[in-house]
């Protein structure tokens, strides 16, 4: 069995901050059921060849109304991870990426009905429950990339699998919408994302070391 080759690009091709804006979050209500938004950022940067730990951040938020009932779910999330790119450099100059991450998620988050309604076959009951807050932990599996279109601006996708580790719950009602993550009751969600980026042209690193 051959051994693969080595990489050619053992430098480091990004340098500075790239900060990133999902333009997907504000319309998720286009694809999901109930309206969903949001809105996220995300921070990354190149600390060794082809390895970028991540930070995202956001809030999001669910209601559903109907007949029979008003929810609401929403709160603020984070994830911490780590993308590897697979795509060689050619030169030092090539900035695109082909990646797979790993993420951490949590969220801080709380959920209220503030009406529903509840009909037997002798009567018809009703109320209401108030603001009940609650945390979530998840992983998440990543696979996208980062286009350069213009000098330091970059246009990239991502297709995530998340899996959920746990989350507070309660008899009544359940948690049924955990923000950044998706249904509570899927122990695996499907989610996409498109983001803008921009690469703030400042060696991070370089400063670092100066200041030692």
């Amino acid at each position: 069995m051959q051994k693969r080759p080595p990489r050619t690009d053992k430098f480091i091709r990004m340098k500075g901050i790239r900060v990133g804006y999902d333009v997907t979050r504000p319309i998720q209500y286009l694809w999901n059921i109930g309206d969903r938004y949001g809105s996220e950022i995300s921070f990354d940067m190149e600390v060794a060849p082809n390895t970028f730990p991540v930070f995202e951040t956001g809030w999001e938020a669910q209601k559903i109304n109907s007949d029979y009932m008003h929810y609401r779910s929403s709160g603020s999330y984070s994830r911490l991870g780590v993308d590897y790119n697979f795509l060689v450099a050619e030169h030092k100059n090539d900035k695109d990426i082909l990646f797979m991450g790993l993420r951490y998620g949590f969220t801080l988050a709380k959920q209220q009905v503030e009406s529903f309604t509840s009909t037997s076959y002798w009567e018809q009951s009703g109320g209401r429950f108030p603001s009940q807050n609650f945390n979530a932990h998840w992983a998440e599996i990543v696979l996208g990339t980062r286009i350069e279109v213009l000098k330091n601006v970059f246009l990239g996708w991502s297709i995530r699998g998340k899996i959920e580790i746990s989350h507070k719950d309660f008899d009544m009602p359940p948690v049924y919408f955990i923000p950044g993550y998706g249904k509570a009751e899927n122990g695996f969600n499907f989610d996409f994302s498109y983001s803008v980026l921009y690469n703030l042209p400042v060696d991070v690193l370089k400063v670092f070391k100066k200041g030692e």
